[in-house]
């Protein structure tokens, strides 16, 4: 059974403010190529030191709606993220993060992926550089691992 983010993420939230580390499947495409809907899960703690771009953080985008993104730009208390997948940013403050990811379980491995790995940071350095390119570059990635679907989708674009 999957609970609804509006009651799952408080509790994940409130877990962490207590000091808990909480693994949490992953909903969603917005992380995309790195990250799966229901294949990966991501390991939260609460923040124990001061954020920085590139770090991936739960937060609350909206009244109870919640994404698990990168942070590509901090300035004071204002917050740029936007998920590898997306090509348009949230804005939040400090106050809506409510945890901070330090590693992934991906492709059903029952091994952390240290977002501390060197191989993780060369990763998301050279996917937050190639911005521009995302689009291309995950439509070359759809078409890779969905290639049916992602021509369908494209020629329902060109047709309307």
């Amino acid at each position: 059974m999957q609970l609804p983010n509006e009651i799952l993420i408080p509790e994940v939230a409130r877990l962490v403010s207590e000091g808990k580390s909480v693994t949490l499947p992953l909903r969603g495409y917005s992380m995309r190529p790195y990250l799966e809907d229901g294949r990966d899960k991501g390991l939260l703690v609460k923040p124990d030191k001061p954020l920085k771009v590139g770090d991936v953080i739960l937060a609350e985008i909206a009244p109870h709606r919640y994404a698990l993104h990168r942070i590509v730009k901090i300035e004071g208390d204002d917050i740029v993220m936007y998920g590898d997948g997306n090509f348009s940013p949230e804005h939040i403050k400090r106050s809506d993060v409510l945890a901070i990811a330090i590693g992934f379980y991906r492709k059903g491995s029952t091994r952390l992926d240290s977002v501390n790995a060197p191989l993780y940071k060369l990763y998301w350095r050279t996917w937050v550089a190639l911005r521009s390119l995302r689009r291309y570059l995950l439509i070359l990635w759809r078409l890779w691992h969905y290639p049916k679907e992602t021509l369908q989708r494209i020629i329902r674009k060109i047709s309307t």
